[in-house]
């Protein structure tokens, strides 16, 4: 997703701010600092606001009047901090510094000696598995040959002795769903009736492989290439022409995964599992591939078909595949999860990750009760009242009229049973989910068995579980998300490092214009055009007006015109119907300004003095629209600038910013901008 789009074939329904994979410099961290200095004193307390001057300051490039381009003024010395790389980190944004400092903290720990229970030491040992872990090793590459031969061998490896006759691939990746929880080609999920959460459904759709269809062909056929070389000893010249044909139907599976434009419910459709084993019965057995991933006797009677568009195009494409191309591809895809690949000097950083990956819940929690303040908590959920406050009295007051009464109503309802959970997992059951789990120090292949062969059993008995949605731990472990199915927000306890965005110490200006504008954002897609069709316990239930759906159609196709106008890497956004992403940033920071203004009202005197920060000449009003611009700071390689623009659901960074902001007349007065100004268009947007 090319470090933002959610794919969908998770079935997640949740919105996302932002997502991150590459990596950028991060400033010094103060809460696990080797010497604990008292931070309470007057003079700590100002060395810790200057740091944020500087750090504030080192971003911007006043040079740039912030009427013309307020992104460029805000942002416009990120690049030189924190530069994307062709060749290394494509990608960087503040949202990758949150997630370098959690790592880094999990690191330090996974280092030393103070685990504190019997899981976090196979947490641990699982992490030191990672570290002697060696390509060259023989004991490494038996181990993934016992694997792929499982499957009936590698055909890239075996060659002529490969069977061709007996391969199935729909058996093959079926079975490896099933013990490994791996998906490939099609992906098998369950969970709650997105029309009722009382039953579980089984859906079937594209799998989640987080590849991004890169423009750089070349490059990705080389270092697969390479891989097949290294790892398996593959002759150079068969190297290159395989990767050469796995790259292709990569490419041609991940463009058929592309839904753009298309909501959830639009692009589900339940059938009869006798329907689709009558209709693809000269293709695949939908009741026996079924039967191999579930169990012969969990087959249901119906099943969603997530993204129809999907399974007849890759049905019919790999009807003319080669069998032996289709074979080296499953077997790709399934040792994909083993390869080791890390830049030099990073192992330690890369197997950090790893653990993170496959033991995310446990290590969001563990490293979050070393670090967790109950006044913070209290703080974010303070805050989430006053956001969910302000946009109650707006929806109560006359300002919303193109909503019905009995549609407001409904609005209002929906806002109430809203709720908001801070991700730490203090009621997960760590014993059940990695209490059998044998780790071995020198075994990273068998420890990566353990733990998928594990995951896999999991979800399989969600059937016979009580109906819930999916989760992705990898994502909601650094972005704030919005379940549409759930109706609540999930804050991330990477997100509650001190001192990233807003602090005791910061004004509160800086609180609101990053911390509340995030929770804004995420109760905004309760509303937005696809959460508008999900009632306030998340079944997919239209239940707006004629009237009310007729005026949200009409305001939404301003922002449609408007952000299609705007042009990134040489490339137009995407003229999309779906304006869920554009909607809530629009929305979100207007609703976090007002809650400021009336956290404003509310003070005496000598506190708005500490709403500035000395060497930064700045208003508290025009601090909260700084901090959040800098949210939004990035920087992406030339090269992948029009993927950017053309393949995410979000507007790149630049344009989170110039949208809202030229939308929201309150920024122009803030800033006294002329009525001639870039920012300050004459025609603005809004729906919220």
């Amino acid at each position: 997703m090319l470090g933002r789009r959610l794919n969908a074939a998770l079935l997640l329904a949740i919105f996302c701010l932002a997502a991150a994979t590459a990596t950028g410099a991060m400033p010094a961290e103060h809460a696990n600092a080797t010497i604990r200095d008292d931070l309470t004193t007057e003079y700590a307390k100002q060395i810790i606001r200057q740091s944020k001057v500087a750090e504030m300051k080192g971003m911007l490039n006043t040079r740039i009047a912030p009427c013309d381009d307020f992104y460029s003024y805000a942002c416009g010395n990120w690049h030189r901090q924190n530069p994307a790389q062709l060749f290394g980190d494509i990608m960087t944004d503040t949202f990758q510094l949150i997630v370098k400092g959690f790592d880094r903290r999990l690191q330090r720990l996974l280092q030393s000696g103070s685990m504190q229970s019997e899981l976090e030491q196979k947490l641990q040992s699982f992490y030191r598995s990672c570290l002697v872990a060696d390509v060259h090793d023989a004991h490494y590459k038996l181990a993934l040959q016992s694997i792929y031969r499982e499957y009936g061998g590698f055909p890239v490896i075996e060659g002529a002795s490969w069977n061709a006759s007996s391969f199935s691939w729909w058996r093959t990746v079926a079975d490896i769903q099933h013990k490994y929880g791996r998906k490939i080609i099609l992906a098998v999920d369950i969970m709650a009736d997105i029309k009722n959460h009382t039953l579980n459904r089984v859906y079937l759709g594209p799998p989640d492989n987080k590849q991004t269809i890169s423009i750089l062909t070349s490059l990705e056929t080389k270092s697969l290439a390479n891989y097949l070389m290294l790892y398996f000893g593959v002759d150079e010249r068969l190297a290159r022409g395989t990767a050469t044909k796995l790259i292709k139907l990569q490419r041609d599976l991940d463009d058929g995964s592309i839904s753009q434009g298309i909501s959830l419910a639009d692009d589900l459709t339940l059938y009869s599992v006798a329907e689709l084993e009558q209709r693809y019965a000269e293709l695949i057995s939908i009741k026996e591939y079924l039967g191999l991933v579930l169990g012969q006797e969990n087959v249901p009677e119906h099943i969603y078909i997530y993204s129809e568009r999907y399974l007849n195009k890759t049905l019919k494409k790999l009807q003319k595949t080669p069998r032996d191309t289709i074979g080296n591809f499953v077997i790709w895809q399934l040792l994909e999860t083993y390869q080791i690949d890390y830049k030099p000097n990073e192992l330690r950083s890369w197997c950090t990750e790893q653990t993170k990956k496959h033991f995310a819940k446990l290590t969001d929690h563990m490293i979050y009760e070393r670090y967790r303040s109950p006044a913070a908590e209290a703080e974010v959920r303070s805050v989430w009242q006053q956001i969910r406050e302000t946009f109650r009295q707006q929806l109560a007051g006359d300002k919303l009229d193109w909503i019905a009464n009995k549609t407001r109503e409904l609005v209002i309802n929906k806002l109430d049973h809203m709720e908001l959970h801070i991700n730490s997992y203090d009621n997960e059951d760590f014993e059940g989910l990695y209490g059998e789990l044998t780790m071995d120090k020198q075994n990273y292949v068998h420890n990566l068995q353990q733990v998928l062969m594990a995951e896999a059993k999991r979800s399989l008995r969600r059937q016979h579980n009580p109906p819930t949605s999916l989760e992705a731990t990898d994502v909601l472990s650094f972005t704030p998300a919005y379940s549409i199915l759930a109706n609540n927000i999930t804050i991330p306890v990477a997100l509650l490092q001190p001192r990233y965005f807003w602090d005791a110490d910061y004004p509160q200006a800086l609180k609101y214009g990053t911390l509340g504008y995030l929770l804004a954002h995420e109760m905004i897609h309760g509303f937005d055009d696809e959460g508008r069709s999900y009632d306030a316990n998340g079944n997919l239930a239209p239940w707006w007006d004629d009237k009310s759906r007729y005026e949200f159609e009409e305001k939404r196709k301003c922002f449609q015109a408007q952000y299609h106008s705007y042009k990134y890497g040489g490339a137009r956004l995407p003229e999309s119907v779906q304006q869920s992403e554009n909607i809530a940033d629009n929305a979100g920071v207007k609703l976090a300004y007002k809650a400021y203004q009336r956290w404003l009202e509310q003070q005496p005197p000598e506190l708005l003095q500490q709403e500035q920060l000395a060497g930064l000449e700045l208003s508290s009003r025009q601090l909260f629209f700084l901090s959040y611009a800098q949210l939004w700071c990035d920087d992406v390689q030339s090269l992948f600038k029009t993927s950017v623009a053309t393949s995410d659901d979000h507007a790149p960074g630049m344009y989170r910013v110039i949208g809202p902001l030229s939308n929201f007349q309150e920024f122009s007065w803030v800033y006294n901008c002329s009525q001639q100004a870039p920012m300050d268009p004459e025609f603005k947007c809004a729906v919220y």
